[in-house]
C-alpha cells in the first residue's frame, strides 16, 4: 500500500536567513532576489524569528528611513514549527486554523529540516484532492477593495494591513484592472526609488478566469503564472472578485479530505468501486493536464490518458504493449532506474524528478510520482505513473542560479564568482609555480557621461565596455563587474610579466576606441591598476585592494593609463 506523503517530501531545505541586526531594506533585497515569500532570523544556528511579506504590510511606507531598521524590531517571534512527518493533509489543516503561512518543519528532535509554506501545500497535493472539479466561483472572495490607480500608496497599505488584505485591487484611467500584492510592498522596501502612488507599484493586467473555470485549472495557472492571485469574471466578463491560494486550501475541508483518502485506498485494493467513481476517475482521466500511465504488473503499458500524449507526442497506440522504457532519455544509468524499482518494493511509492524522451526525440525533465496497486491479497496488479513537465521551471532556476552569481545588466561574474575565481586562480598557480594578475578597472569620467547622456546610454556603455573587455582576454581568464563602473580581471598562468603591461595597454586601447550610442559618439578612457600573485601577496583580498590602490595611482597620472601597485618604501 502506498505510504502517507507527508511534508518532508515538499520541504525546502534551504532557509533564507538573517542575523537580528540585518536592515529591513537588505531583508527585503534578499527575498526579492530569491523569490522568497519571508526570511527567518537566526543566532549561532537556532531561529528565533520571521519576517515575511504579510509583516512588510505593517511598516510605514510613507517613511522610508523605517526600511533602515534592523528586522528585530519588527520580526515575529518564535516561528510556529511542524514536524516533518506530518501529512499534507494535516498540515493543511494547521495552516487553516493557526492562520498562518509558514512553518519551521523540524524533526523529532526538534533540529530545523527547511520551510513549509502554504502555497507548497497547494501546489503539491495530488490529483485526488482536485477530483470534485469544482470551479473558482465557489471559492471565490468578493471582499478585496477596488480602488483607483492614482490612490496615495501609503494609505493604499495601511487600508491592507488594518484589513488583513493580501492583495488590492486597482483600476487604471483605460478601465483596465491591475493588483497591488504584498510582494509588491516587499520589492519597495528592497528598492530606493520612492513611489507615492498605487499606479507605479502595482502589477498590470490583473489575470482573470471565467467562474466556470475548474479548480484544477486555476491551480496549475498560478503555478505556470507565478502568481498567488487570480480575478474571476462572470458570463458578462465583468470583475466579480479574486480567488487565492488560500482559499483553495481552505475549501479543502478535513472530512472530505479523510473520505476521499480511503474511498481511493479500497479502490487500490480492489478495483471494485461504484459507477458513480468509475465514471468521477474517468473524468479526471480524461482531463487532468498531468500525464498518466497504468501498466500492468510487469510493467507492460495498458493506458495512458490525453495530457500523456500532448507532453510525450507519442499516441496511445503507439505505447500501449510496449513498456515504459520507450521514454528513456539514455541520461540515467542503471542505478538509478534500480534505487526506484527497490523503493517501489519497498514502500509502494516514488516520487522524483526524472529525465524522459519525447517521440520527437527531444529530452526534457518532468516530476513523476509512481504508485503501485494492489489487490485483496497485496499482490501488485498494476503501477500508476502520473507526471509532469517542469521544463519552464527548471529554466527559472538556472535563471536564479545565474543572477546569484552574475552582473544582471552585463551577464560577467560579480563579486561572489570573482572571489572564487581568483582564489582558484591562485591554488592553481601555487600548485604550478606561475603568477597571476589581477587588474582592477575604473572608467574615467562615467558619472559625467551617465549624467550628460543619461542611465540609458550608460547601462550600454557599461555593456560595451564589458564586451571589449572580454574579447580582449585569453580563454581561462575572467572579467567581471564588481558594480557601477568598476571592473576586475584575473589573468590565470603567467609566466612573463611584460604580458601584462601589453594586454593592459591593449585594454586602455581597445575600451578608449569611439562609440555610437543612440545617435551619439562617446568616447571613454580607463584607468587600470594591477597587482600581481605571489610578488605583491599571496592572499586574494590583498591582490585585490592593492590592484585597486594602484588604479587609483593611474588615475592621479592622468587617467586612461595603467599602474602596477609598488609597496610603501619600493621604487
Amino acid at each position: 500500500m502506498p505510504a502517507e506523503i507527508t511534508i518532508e517530501r515538499i520541504i525546502h531545505p534551504h532557509i533564507l536567513t538573517c542575523t537580528p541586526d540585518t536592515l529591513l531594506s537588505d531583508a527585503a533585497q534578499r527575498m526579492v532576489e530569491t523569490r522568497c515569500s519571508s526570511i527567518l532570523v537566526a543566532v549561532d544556528g537556532a531561529i528565533v524569528g520571521i519576517w515575511s511579506e504579510q509583516d512588510a504590510l505593517a511598516l510605514d511606507i510613507t517613511t522610508p528611513q523605517a526600511f533602515r531598521c534592523p528586522i528585530a524590531q519588527h520580526m515575529t517571534s518564535p516561528v510556529k514549527t511542524i514536524n516533518v512527518k506530518t501529512s499534507l493533509g494535516e498540515a493543511a489543516l494547521r495552516f487553516r486554523e493557526e492562520k498562518v503561512r509558514h512553518f519551521l518543519a523540524v524533526n523529532d528532535d526538534g533540529k530545523h529540516k527547511g520551510i513549509v509554506s502554504q502555497t507548497d501545500i497547494v501546489i503539491n497535493q495530488g490529483i485526488e484532492y482536485y477530483i470534485s472539479l469544482r470551479e473558482v466561483q465557489s471559492v471565490l472572495n468578493r471582499q478585496y477593495p477596488i480602488i483607483p490607480s492614482a490612490a496615495p500608496l501609503g494609505e493604499a497599505v495601511r487600508n491592507m494591513h488594518s484589513g488583513r488584505f493580501d492583495a488590492l485591487i486597482t483600476q487604471y484611467p483605460d478601465g483596465d484592472y491591475g493588483i497591488l500584492t504584498e510582494r509588491d510592498v516587499v520589492r519597495l522596501i528592497s528598492g530606493d526609488k520612492p513611489i507615492a502612488i498605487v499606479g507605479e507599484l502595482a502589477s498590470r493586467p490583473l489575470i482573470c478566469v471565467p467562474g466556470a473555470t475548474s479548480l484544477y485549472q486555476a491551480r496549475n495557472l498560478f503555478i505556470d503564472k507565478h502568481i498567488r492571485h487570480l480575478g474571476v469574471t462572470g458570463s458578462d466578463g465583468k470583475l466579480l472578485g479574486l480567488v487565492t491560494f488560500a482559499e483553495l486550501l481552505a475549501s479543502i475541508e478535513h472530512d472530505y479530505i479523510r473520505e476521499l483518502r480511503e474511498t481511493l485506498k479500497k479502490r487500490e485494493r480492489s478495483l471494485v468501486i461504484s459507477k458513480q467513481h468509475q465514471r468521477l476517475a474517468a473524468k479526471v482521466f480524461e482531463s487532468t493536464f498531468e500525464g498518466i500511465m497504468i501498466t500492468n504488473a510487469e510493467s507492460v503499458i495498458e493506458s495512458v490518458n490525453p495530457a500523456f500524449t500532448q507532453i510525450t507526442g507519442f499516441m496511445a497506440h503507439e505505447v500501449i504493449g510496449k513498456t515504459p522504457a520507450i521514454l528513456s532519455s539514455g541520461k540515467h544509468q542503471e542505478i538509478f532506474y534500480r534505487k526506484m524499482r527497490e523503493d517501489i518494493a519497498a514502500t509502494g511509492h516514488w516520487q522524483g524528478e526524472i529525465w524522459n524522451r519525447r517521440r520527437t526525440g527531444e529530452t526534457y525533465p518532468e516530476w513523476l510520482t509512481i504508485n503501485a496497486v494492489s489487490n485483496d491479497d497485496g499482490e501488485v496488479t498494476h503501477y500508476v505513473g502520473v507526471f509532469s513537465d517542469i521544463t519552464t521551471r527548471k529554466a527559472a532556476e538556472e535563471q536564479v542560479l545565474f543572477l546569484a552569481h552574475h552582473d544582471g545588466l552585463t551577464g560577467l561574474p560579480n563579486r561572489a564568482l570573482f572571489a572564487d575565481r581568483l582564489h582558484q586562480a591562485i591554488v592553481h598557480a601555487h600548485r604550478d609555480r606561475a603568477k597571476v594578475a589581477v587588474m582592477f578597472l575604473d572608467l574615467d569620467n562615467f558619472k559625467q557621461t551617465n549624467d550628460t547622456l543619461g542611465h540609458h546610454i550608460g547601462d550600454q556603455l557599461l555593456q560595451m565596455v564589458a564586451q571589449r573587455l572580454t574579447n580582449c582576454m585569453r580563454e581561462g581568464d575572467t572579467v567581471a563587474r564588481l558594480g557601477g563602473d568598476e571592473f576586475t580581471v584575473v589573468l590565470e598562468s603567467i609566466t612573463n610579466t611584460g604580458d601584462i603591461a601589453y594586454l593592459s595597454q591593449k585594454i586602455i586601447d581597445t575600451v578608449s576606441h569611439p562609440l555610437l550610442l543612440d545617435g551619439h559618439e562617446i568616447a571613454v578612457t580607463c584607468s587600470i591598476g594591477v597587482s600581481v600573485y605571489p610578488d605583491d601577496s599571496e592572499e586574494s583580498d590583498d591582490l585585490i585592494k592593492y590592484a585597486d590602490t594602484a588604479m587609483y595611482r593611474a588615475k592621479e597620472g592622468g587617467r586612461n593609463n595603467f599602474r602596477f601597485f609598488i609597496a610603501p618604501g619600493k621604487k
